[in-house]
């Protein structure tokens, strides 16, 4: 199986992809595979699956299971 070439990011020790187009790459081939082992298991519904891309603060790009809106919550939430 092809991987998407990361790094190990110094803000969190996550994997980090150089650019946008690397890291759309890589949540299209992790939601697939979540997709084909949700199928194999018979139970779609229950599944975490990564949803969208953020850039750190270290310019490294990373997938996430957290939804926009959560995220923005979470950031008014910490602000008060």
């Amino acid at each position: 199986m092809k991987t998407v070439e990361f790094h190990t990011c110094e803000c969190s020790g996550k994997r980090g992809f150089a650019d946008v187009r690397a890291a759309e790459k890589a949540l299209g081939r992790a939601q697939a595979k979540r997709d084909r082992t949700a199928e194999r298991r018979g139970q779609r519904r229950a599944i975490d699956r990564e949803n969208r891309i953020y850039q750190c603060d270290f310019g490294m790009w990373h997938l996430t299971k957290q939804s926009r809106r959560s995220f923005e919550e979470l950031g008014t939430y910490r602000a008060a």
